[in-house]
């Protein structure tokens, strides 16, 4: 399925100690535990934290945490502890997007990673992005700098799922969908292997991008003594 490529994907951007933000019942979690030493999974959902926990219970790596990381006080508890926050589609659900990217930061240790996965492209925003509760779809621009104001260097971007594109689109923008039918969801599944093996030569943008940064406190502070001297120039 779709989670298994993202899991691919992101695999070798993964360290030992991993914070997963918005593990819902856990199928990518599950994937990406295997070989952590620590693997916290968060959710702002108990119940769905809970059934993570009943099918996940013997990993003894595993740990579960009720985390919103648009509350500034959410990673009090994880501060400069993981070397790697894993963030796939939360951040457009959220509204100060800003502040959820400095919490993920302030869990990081010093070049800890940050991964984060969003979908691209305003102009599919339509209705089925409504009903899913987002406030916004990005351009790699935009993700470039809100992860660079944020505090990171950002490594890569990465165009993911290209294929779904026209369906996104012909479901929410021309049909006005709220929803993608099941049989929709079926066969895409059943074709993913054929999917994948093609995905890169689609010659349309993605449906989704992932961002890869550092935490990088250097540059953080110089950026802050650049604004500052350009304050005191105005």
């Amino acid at each position: 399925s779709s989670d298994l490529g993202m899991a691919d994907t992101i695999q070798p951007y993964i360290g030992k100690n991993v914070l997963e933000i918005g593990a819902g019942m856990g199928n990518l979690t599950r994937v990406l535990l295997a070989g952590r030493k620590r693997y916290v999974a968060t959710d702002i959902d108990g119940e769905h934290l809970e059934r993570l926990r009943n099918r996940l219970s013997r990993r003894v790596n595993l740990e579960t945490a009720e985390l919103n990381a648009a509350d500034p006080h959410g990673p009090e508890a994880f501060r400069g502890q993981m070397d790697t926050v894993v963030c796939l589609n939360v951040l457009e659900h959220i509204e100060d997007d800003p502040a959820a990217l400095q919490n993920i930061r302030s869990m990081l240790v010093e070049g800890g990673r940050a991964v984060i996965l969003v979908p691209e492209g305003q102009s599919i925003f339509n209705s089925l992005d409504e009903e899913l509760g987002h406030c916004r779809r990005y351009s790699v621009e935009q993700l470039r700098q809100r992860m660079t104001d944020a505090g990171f260097d950002v490594e890569i971007v990465l165009p993911f799922n290209r294929a779904s594109r026209p369906g996104w689109w012909l479901n929410g923008t021309i049909l006005k969908r709220r929803t993608i039918s099941r049989l929709q969801l079926k066969n895409f599944d059943r074709l993913v292997w054929l999917v994948r093996r093609v995905d890169a030569w689609l010659p349309w943008s993605p449906t989704s991008i992932i961002c890869i940064g550092r935490r990088n406190d250097a540059a953080l502070a110089a950026r802050g003594s650049v604004k500052q001297m350009e304050s005191y120039s105005k």
